[in-house]
């Protein structure tokens, strides 16, 4: 299997943009650190208007899909786009990506060169979680046949949430919750280093199938571009799509781009990386993939390269490992916020952890 610190691991969005605008509340003159992952919360924070985003991941693959997909922006309209990334269809996409590998860098032409099939079925499905989760929507759509577009077309929260309840929360769900979140399937068959740091399979259950019944009566699953990926397998032009894709954020977006640097770097030696200072971080759910000692080491590093005040956003998925009593004080979390942030947060899985930074 090929390794995880070089393979395109997340090529769509499985994260709520919404949320980070929210919790970051960016200022015209911020400086913006941001995971780089997929590209697609670097390309969402745009929208909030920074002075400056720098894009960092330690997965060189990773920052190559962000550079491919600003230049994409750059070559096509928003139609084009879409048809190019393989939202929508067409018997034209590499005629699309003579377009786009026009404004690549040199070295980026040349590792997209020898990845040109995963362009042609389209980059926005070809990586290594959207295929996992498409297999997991084929394998639900066999089991719940027409009860998914009962689910996305109910008419309220109620009819949504009873639909969940009668016809999705039973045993079957509860089992594959809990086979899904055993660590060998995870380090084995998906080929994720985060699976070392999973719960409890009975713990993750408990809390997967709880975070989803309670999406299901808080909003519509037609509105959460993740939602579309668990059921359905694949976004569409005509569904829930993240920020930065959606048509009357296209020409923002756009004129934006020059915004974004983009840097090969991890949250441990951001101090020292010269990247710094921030005004706000972007986080994701690096805790996914730490230990205690190694959390507490980017947090160091984070807190090496905040301004005083900076906002942070950090998502949590399976590991809830939190800051040591060392550093816990100079990581001001907004409890209130961070609650209501999860609460509403379309990506449904995520804990979300907001506040503010106090460097010394």
């Amino acid at each position: 299997m090929a390794d995880f610190s070089t393979t395109l691991n997340f090529t769509s969005a499985n994260e709520d943009g919404a949320t980070e605008l929210a919790a970051l509340k960016i200022q015209p003159a911020d400086h913006v650190l941001c995971l780089t992952a997929s590209g697609a919360r670097p390309l969402d924070l745009l929208l909030g208007n920074p002075a400056r985003i720098t894009a960092i991941d330690i997965n060189p693959a990773q920052n190559e899909l962000l550079r491919l997909k600003i230049a994409a922006f750059r070559a096509l309209d928003h139609e084009g786009l879409l048809a190019w990334l393989g939202i929508t269809q067409t018997p034209q996409r590499l005629h699309l990506h003579s377009k786009v590998e026009a404004l690549l860098p040199p070295a980026s032409h040349a590792f997209w060169q020898t990845r040109r099939r995963a362009i042609a079925a389209g980059i926005w499905h070809s990586g290594r979680w959207e295929r996992v989760l498409r297999l997991g929507a084929a394998g639900t759509q066999m089991i719940r046949g027409r009860r998914i577009d009962a689910l996305f077309g109910a008419p309220t929260l109620e009819d949504q949430g009873r639909i969940w309840r009668d016809h999705f929360d039973d045993a079957v769900w509860h089992s594959a919750v809990r086979l899904l979140s055993r660590r060998w399937f995870w380090t084995r068959i998906i080929g994720e280093p985060g699976g070392a740091f999973l719960p409890d399979p009975a713990a993750s259950e408990a809390r997967l199938t709880g975070l989803f019944r309670r999406a299901a009566e808080s909003f519509f699953f037609r509105e959460s571009d993740f939602a579309t990926l668990i059921f359905r397998g694949r976004h569409t032009a005509g569904g829930a799509l993240p920020l930065h894709l959606q048509p009357q954020n296209f020409e923002t977006i756009r004129i934006r781009l020059d915004r974004i640097r983009i840097a090969e770097a991890g949250l441990a030696d951001l101090g020292a990386s010269g990247l710094a200072p921030f005004d706000a971080f972007s986080l994701s759910d690096f805790g996914s993939y730490c230990s205690g000692e190694a959390y507490d080491a980017c947090w160091r590093g984070i807190l090496a390269a905040a301004r005083p005040g900076a906002r942070f956003c950090e998502r949590i998925f399976m590991n809830p490992v939190r800051p040591g009593t060392a550093l816990a004080s100079r990581i001001r979390i907004d409890e209130a916020q961070s609650a209501a942030l999860t609460a509403a947060d379309h990506a449904i899985i995520y804990d979300i952890r907001a506040g503010t930074l106090s460097p010394q």
